[in-house]
């Protein structure tokens, strides 16, 4: 069963407004702003949870945006620290290779489910695996998210590395793509275990569709972060407005299954201090040299 077959009915109205919703003064004039995001979900359902934030950002900042999802072959980093793309939505991995090389900076982290500015990483098996252990996959197949994902590569790779399973003790290893493909090839069978988003990890569980083999740490959750070339009194006016986003609050009528996002219930401010811990690992596996290109 694919996941294809879990998605929730759209019950929610993409063009419902509030009662008495503050809408700033459009700048026509302005130039648009570009915003994409980190695939998670089916690329479909990603544009839909999106598609009415970005509607938020308009009536908040005045400001002008278009959505743009990458293509399988675009390099969402190269994009947004080139300026191609201005803001975007982009986890912890992401980030760090993009302010490594290019300098972008992150504005806000989402607050999850739990009221943290941290996530976890899942690993999941499927329902009759006979896999109790990490130790267990040695011999075994896994699948991890997009090589840039901190919840679907970089933290389950923590997870294996501690639990002294190598890339090596596994029969074969592949990247799906975004979750959604990782809880496919889980759930069809097609592998044995992979890393997955916590939240899409306990919802699939919840379900009896996959069985939670392990749970990270906490790490820094996913940001919002900006091109360097982005002008600061833009940078500011936006990262105010993510600031008082109240996804279950007064702006909850006008989204689309938000709560399956990473940041359910909005943001908090952030600084690249925050993701050290992070970086120390990624360097340390080899995702990159920490250093400045």
């Amino acid at each position: 069963m694919g996941c294809s077959n879990l998605t929730k009915e759209n019950v929610i109205s993409l063009t419902q407004e509030d009662q008495n919703p503050v809408v700033a003064k459009r700048d026509v004039t302005s130039s648009v702003y570009t915003f994409s995001f980190d695939r998670r979900m089916d690329p479909a359902e990603d544009v839909k949870m999106y598609a009415p934030f970005l509607e938020y950002l308009e009536r908040t900042t005045g400001y002008n945006f278009k959505l743009r999802p990458m293509a399988q072959n675009q390099n969402l980093i190269e994009e947004l620290g080139t300026g191609r793309v201005d803001i975007a939505a982009i986890g912890t991995l992401s980030y760090l290779k993009a302010h490594q090389k290019y300098g972008v900076r992150p504005v806000v982290r989402g607050i999850t489910e739990q009221g943290k500015a941290e996530y976890r990483a899942l690993i999941i098996t499927s329902t009759n695996s006979n896999l109790r252990s990490l130790s267990d996959l040695r011999g075994k197949t896994f699948t991890f998210g997009s090589d840039t994902s901190t919840q679907g590569y970089l933290i389950p790779l923590i997870m294996l590395t501690e639990a002294g399973v190598k890339l090596t003790d596994l029969t074969g290893y592949t990247f799906a793509g975004s979750h959604f493909d990782t809880a496919n090839a889980v759930i069809s069978g097609r592998y044995a275990a992979g890393g997955i988003q916590d939240t899409l990890g306990r919802e699939l569980a919840n379900k009896g569709l996959v069985r939670i083999l392990a749970e990270s740490k906490e790490f820094p959750s996913s940001t919002i972060s900006v091109s360097p070339s982005l002008p600061t009194d833009v940078v500011k006016k936006v990262q105010e407005a993510l600031l008082k986003f109240t996804p279950e609050g007064n702006d909850k009528g006008m989204l689309y299954h938000w709560d399956q996002t990473e940041m359910p219930l909005g943001f908090v401010s952030t600084d690249d201090k925050d993701f050290e811990k992070a970086r120390i690992w990624a360097v340390r596996l080899g995702l990159f040299n920490g250093g400045t290109e």
